[in-house]
């Protein structure tokens, strides 16, 4: 079977632990292994893993030990979807795209509309995005869930997700 290949911070964030390991050290200044622990919801051992592959990324940093405590931190910051806030979505100041009725917010890189039938659409640029994997796995369980089939090969990675809105 052949490897993906790709970013190894994407890569690495793609894993379900790892990216909420990332994502409780993000929400706080710092915490014990213990704290971490707890937060995540897995054996001391398999965080250790994960704690060690971020921490050869230089995403977090084991910065000070007391006694048998290690606490980590955020050492390199990543945005990722449930860091940032959703309201800066439409707090940001809107930049027209050519001649349409589209409005692109500069700092999330999202297109909202509204079509003929009066529904509001958004599109979220994914390109470049570090959550591409992300948006994979999300299209994934979201046809489990309303039990539709989706043959989507291994390497499929989303440039964009549409969004539509039920009408006004």
């Amino acid at each position: 079977m052949a490897r993906v290949r790709g970013d190894p911070i994407t890569t690495a964030l793609a894993h379900p632990t790892r990216r909420s390991a990332y994502i409780a050290l993000s929400g706080s200044k710092e915490m014990s292994t213990v704290q971490l622990q707890e937060a995540v919801g897995v054996d001391r051992y398999n965080l250790y893993h994960h704690l060690k592959k971020l921490a050869s990324l230089e995403l977090v940093e084991n910065h000070r030990d007391e006694g048998r405590a290690r606490w980590w931190r955020v050492h390199q910051r990543v945005n990722l979807p449930e860091l940032l806030n959703a309201e800066a979505l439409f707090e940001a100041e809107p930049v027209p795209i050519q001649q349409s009725n589209i409005q692109v917010s500069p700092s999330t890189m999202a297109s909202i509309a509204i079509d003929e039938e009066g529904r509001d659409l958004i599109v979220l640029d994914l390109e470049g995005s570090r959550d591409q994997v992300s948006a994979k796995q999300l299209i994934t369980r979201l046809s489990e869930e309303f039990g539709l089939t989706l043959d989507v090969p291994w390497n499929f990675i989303p440039e964009r997700l549409v969004l539509y809105a039920k009408k006004r």
